[in-house]
């Protein structure tokens, strides 16, 4: 077990203490000797701690267990922390309240599969209710494309966001295949499915209100004001290029015209713009600005958007095209290596498309 020093006694402590979790060892006599740290653990110390422990890890499938122990261990002094009321102009306001809404449905979800489970209520009620939980996809798009960048630029200790991530794209998988659910097969089956859901949204709801929201809190109020308090106007310069000259205004209202989301990273791979249009077809907000391009996405996909720029700088290729189906719709992404005149990289240009209407057409609709 590798030694971490961190100039604070108390964290280090959790840190050991979440090694040895990490190790598969779960003994009492693990906890005995870090009771006293753990029984008064803050959430600052929490996270710190798991910041440290996450911060070089590629797959989170390993941690799961060990810091759901973890956050065990701590549960007793975490409960004990006052719950803030955060302004109500400020993001964590509408996130906790969402936070607050989805607890009270899991609330009504266990009445309700304990009715199942006694045979008063049929699967298909709990079914119903569960594919309307729409609120859980919001909340976590709003926390991914929000909270988190406002969070990873506030502070370096953010390691547990991306843990966050994979384990709200394990609910969503969950509540899809409860939805989807072949009712050929056993209830066994179906209560498998159903409490991995149920425990992995619990597990999300007290991690976010215990540790995340008040870290968070103290971490961006600064960040955040500054933010919001920018001044939104359009410039009197304008672009001007060999082709002709935009007001920056005439730019800014084609782009949202455009029937394409585009974006630009920069070539130390940070989000330098995005067009906004009122079809967006991916969540964004201005906090995503100079943030990793790599922390835009979920762990799964980081080691593809990874080769992808890694081989846009060495030259290799030009360009990358993915095609998916979200909700009904067929998208179509690009990404393109951007060079100046000498072959220079300056970034890469990801262009999206709901290309839905464009794929039906048949025939010929001329001028």
């Amino acid at each position: 077990m590798e030694l971490i020093k961190t100039g604070n006694p108390r964290v280090e402590k959790l840190v050991q203490y979440l090694q040895i979790l990490c190790t598969g060892i779960c003994e009492k006599e693990n906890y005995d000797s870090y009771r006293d740290i753990l029984e008064t653990a803050t959430p600052f110390e929490v996270n710190k701690a798991l910041s440290i422990v996450l911060a070089g890890a590629t797959s989170f499938s390993d941690y799961m267990l060990p810091v759901s122990r973890f956050f065990r261990s701590v549960g007793k002094s975490l409960d004990s922390q006052i719950v803030a009321a955060y302004p109500p102009s400020h993001i964590l306001s509408r996130l906790s309240a969402e936070n607050t809404a989805i607890a009270a449905l899991c609330s009504a979800l266990q009445v309700l599969s304990k009715q199942v489970h006694l045979k008063t209520l049929n699967r298909e009620v709990l079914v119903n209710f569960v594919a309307s939980f729409g609120l859980l996809n919001s909340h976590y798009t709003a926390l991914q494309n929000e909270l988190f960048p406002l969070f990873e630029k506030a502070t370096v200790d953010h390691a547990c966001v991306k843990l966050m991530w994979s384990i709200q794209d394990l609910v969503l998988d969950a509540q899809k295949k409860i939805i989807q659910f072949d009712t050929s097969l056993s209830m066994d089956e179906f209560w498998k499915l159903f409490g991995k859901f149920f425990s992995l949204v619990e597990i999300l709801v007290y991690r976010e209100t215990r540790v995340l929201f008040p870290v968070a809190y103290r971490a961006i109020s600064q960040e955040y004001e500054k933010e919001n308090s920018l001044v939104k106007g359009v410039s009197l310069a304008r672009f001007v290029s060999n082709t002709g000259s935009l007001a920056f205004g005439e730019l800014e209202a084609i782009f949202k015209l455009l029937p394409l989301d585009i974006a630009f990273i920069t070539a130390d791979d940070k989000v330098a713009f995005y067009s906004d249009p009122p079809h967006r077809i991916f969540p964004r907000s201005p906090a995503v600005l100079k943030r990793l391009v790599q922390n835009c996405h979920p762990m799964k996909s980081v080691q593809t958007v990874e080769a992808i720029l890694s081989s846009f700088k060495d030259g290799s290729k030009d360009s990358a095209e993915f095609y998916l189906t979200v909700q009904g719709r067929f998208i179509h992404i690009e990404y393109f290596a951007v060079k100046n005149n000498q072959g220079t990289y300056l970034g890469t240009l990801e262009v999206t498309q709901d290309a839905t209407r464009l794929r039906a057409l048949e025939g010929e609709k001329r001028l």
